[in-house]
């Protein structure tokens, strides 16, 4: 890091042609560094037909030329161009996709292609299954840690490496693979003509699997249109977005009770039951929750006083606040929940009053309201 900071402040002194390229790896860069680069990302176009389009662009008419059988490559090169189209797009269904993520790279198809290129070269036959198992089991399935996804990977080349794509037989219904006898072009162009609508039976899925995914899509896009939101003025006599903060803040300082204390419920107890276990557990996890909600408040309080000069922390819960969201330091140490601020806070509550009443005889209720619970599985 030091040798990059001293190379980097003689760069005013370079060439004007110079050019400096370092990897987009993950990496702590200096910041003088930062900020005098453009930066640039190549990330994977979002849906089915463009990443098959952008994954097949590379292969060349002179790529399958160079073959003995430039037909059986380019049915071979379009199935490994459609896995690997599909793998990727399989990410946005989240645990119905992958039950972990993998760093799938172009540089694994066009080994997989330049490797179907030298098994054709040697075979008199296609060998579907030693392609297969390179494939699945050492270029992409090198990236594969779980079982089951490594299940997945080997059933999708089962679907495409197999004599039938040859033969131009659908991949799913209603999408037959493309006469290897085209062009590369040619191939394109009836992609684009005859690539039906994305849809979950591409993946292999059912067609309710993408109810979660649009759900998500939704939520990204009006997350995305709140936080474009003006956050200055009021206008036309509304709140602006520090009144709103500092009205919840002041209401949720004014209605938050104390929580149970911990020694004084140990000190009444006779026994410890299975049952008085939960309980004392729930009241701990409560008495981190609130400690946490209390002294947030009380930082961004002084704040906006002008007592304490704002962080970026403080800023995130003003926001939060104004926007009748949860803030996430307090989510990361809540229940799950997907409520609004105001009725979380209500919510909350409860929860305590449940506790509260509790702590007053320590024995067994009547009832319990367990989805009241942090665990209610206890």
């Amino acid at each position: 890091g030091s040798w990059l900071d001293k190379r980097c402040d003689d760069l005013s002194a370079a060439h004007p042609d110079f050019r400096l390229f370092l990897s987009a790896e993950p990496a702590k860069l200096p910041v003088n560094l930062l900020q005098v680069c453009v930066k640039l990302t190549n990330e994977p176009p979002e849906g089915l037909k463009p990443n098959l389009l952008k994954n097949l662009a590379p292969f060349t008419d002179d790529f399958f030329d160079a073959s003995a059988k430039p037909g059986e490559l380019k049915s071979i090169v379009f199935g490994l161009s459609l896995f690997h189209a599909v793998i990727l797009e399989r990410k946005k269904f989240g645990p119905q996709g992958w039950n972990r993520n993998y760093p799938f790279n172009t540089g694994d198809l066009s080994s997989c292609a330049q490797v179907a290129m030298n098994y054709l070269e040697s075979n008199p036959k296609i060998p579907w299954d030693d392609l297969k198992y390179i494939f699945g089991e050492i270029m992409y399935g090198g990236h594969v840690t779980d079982f089951f996804d490594r299940i997945l990977v080997s059933t999708y080349l089962d679907a495409y490496m197999k004599d039938d794509i040859l033969e131009g037989a659908d991949i799913y219904p209603g999408f037959p693979s493309p006469p290897n006898a085209l062009s590369t072009k040619d191939i394109r162009e009836v992609l684009e003509a005859t690539m039906p609508q994305e849809s979950p039976i591409a993946f292999g899925l059912h067609p309710n699997a993408e109810i979660g995914f649009r759900m998500k899509q939704a939520e990204t896009i009006f997350l995305n249109i709140r936080e474009l939101q003006p956050r200055s003025g009021g206008g036309s006599g509304g709140m602006s977005a520090l009144d709103k903060a500092k009205a919840a803040l002041d209401d949720m300082v004014e209605k938050m009770p104390e929580a149970p204390d911990m020694l004084e419920v140990l000190e009444k107890l006779e026994e410890r039951t299975p049952f008085v276990n939960v309980f004392l557990q729930e009241i701990e996890r409560l008495g981190v929750l609130q400690e946490e909600i209390l002294a947030s408040l009380a930082e961004l309080d002084l704040g906006l006083r002008g007592d304490l000069q704002m962080s970026e922390r403080m800023e995130s819960l003003q926001a939060a606040l104004a926007e009748d969201r949860v803030p996430d330091t307090w989510t990361a140490k809540a229940y799950p929940s997907k409520r609004t601020l105001g009725t979380w806070f209500l919510n909350l509550l409860e929860r305590n009053r449940q506790l509260s009443d509790w702590t007053v005889d320590t024995t067994l209720p009547k009832v319990t309201w367990l989805s009241g619970l942090f665990n209610p599985q206890s």
